[in-house]
């Protein structure tokens, strides 16, 4: 999505939106954060009919098999969606092994400083 984005339309930042989503969900899925596991739940229906409108637009305008590359086009939205397909019945399978959110629980703790008592200094001995 983010190449197409970048080559061919430039203006169709749906595109932008869910490629960028697809990598903070791959990212973190890869870390087992359990919060992208909700977060590829969400987007896979936007994700599977963008890419199912796609072919069916590209085979009524142009056809099945006009030219090599809008054969390649054709077959690389059929790869797409049946790895988006497999990867989304993955994600369902393994939803209780992902563990916690390491990945916001990181974040959290870049931006709150621990919290330090300056009036209690440690007193030894007596």
């Amino acid at each position: 999505m983010l190449a197409f984005w970048a080559v061919f339309s430039p203006s169709a930042y749906q595109l932008l939106a869910l490629g960028a989503v697809s990598m903070v969900i791959a990212a973190t899925l890869f870390l087992m954060s359990r919060w992208a596991y909700w977060l590829g739940l969400f987007t896979f229906p936007l994700l599977a009919a963008e890419f199912v409108y796609a072919l069916t637009f590209s085979v009524d305008v142009v056809g099945w098999y006009p030219n090599p590359i809008v054969a390649v086009f054709n077959a690389s939205m059929v790869v797409y969606l049946f790895f988006l397909c497999f990867s989304f019945l993955l994600l369902i399978d393994r939803r209780n092994t992902l563990k916690s959110d390491k990945f916001l629980d990181k974040l959290r703790g870049t931006l709150t400083a621990p919290a330090t008592n300056p009036e209690s200094p440690k007193t030894s001995g007596s």
